[in-house]
């Protein structure tokens, strides 16, 4: 199953980074960066259809939305950071519209003793140590891979989750989607389920959740306010959608932060 993470794909200066031990991460894509270091054991990787198997010390970096997987073999310990663009504004530069023929890479000693030591071993790095060590690492990237133009799946995906992320708030249909592509209305309904594996309907859910959710955590608003405002049409529609993704309902998800 292919999903997004609509988490991963909006905002400016986004950062989070976690340590994973034994873990699976199925298919899934978002706009961010996101690296890999492997830190122990061997973890199988899958990167738009292609297999790396990345052990102890290896690296490896997905561009925005290239479609990944993580499969760890047993006692494996990993550490993924996924960042937005905006820590790299150059390097986001020289691959924007580009995939990478290639995703493994061992960075130079130094570079990754320095890597480990600022980010991985501190939970709390300030923004141009994160900047510079990002840097770093992607520049070390750019040595190990050629680059080459977005094939049309990838653009496809970046051209309508591009346009959910500006618009999932407003009233927009799978109609709106076709005119973008330039496609029939039929092809694209079977086209997106077959390279998202689920509806649109369940598809724009996920963005109007994503901003239900930072209203919620970052405003006092209504809930009834916050539910038209994320795109939802009535507030019933808003309780059904959360409670089904998040097993509460949005009042209980409040008195619970």
């Amino acid at each position: 199953m292919l999903f997004h993470q609509p988490h991963n794909s909006m905002g400016n200066y986004n950062f989070n980074a976690h340590i994973y031990k034994d873990e699976i991460w199925q298919n899934h894509f978002h706009k961010n960066l996101e690296l890999i270091y492997v830190m122990l054991g061997n973890v199988e990787c899958d990167v738009n259809n292609h297999k790396y198997m990345l052990a102890a010390g290896d690296f490896g970096l997905c561009l925005p939305y290239d479609v990944h997987a993580y499969i760890p073999c047993k006692k494996t310990k990993y550490y993924v950071c996924v960042f937005s663009a905006d820590y790299v504004r150059l390097f986001e530069n020289h691959v924007k519209g580009k995939s990478a023929e290639g995703f493994s890479f061992k960075p130079d000693d130094v570079i990754k003793d320095y890597f480990v030591k600022m980010l991985v071993d501190n939970d709390n790095p300030e923004i141009y140590t994160l900047k510079g060590c990002l840097y770093s690492i992607c520049g070390e990237f750019l040595k190990s891979v050629s680059l080459s133009e977005n094939k049309d799946r990838k653009q496809s995906i970046i051209a309508i989750t591009d346009y959910l992320s500006k618009n999932h708030t407003q009233n927009i249909s799978l109609k709106d989607i076709a005119e973008l592509l330039g496609y029939d209305y039929h092809y694209v309904s079977r086209y997106f389920h077959s390279m998202f594996d689920m509806s649109f309907a369940e598809l724009l859910g996920a963005y109007r959740l994503e901003t239900a959710i930072k209203l919620m955590d970052e405003t006092d608003k209504k809930i009834a306010d916050i539910a038209y405002e994320s795109g939802f049409g009535s507030i019933r529609s808003f309780n059904y959608t959360f409670k089904k993704n998040f097993g509460i309902s949005p009042n209980e998800y409040r008195r619970k932060r």
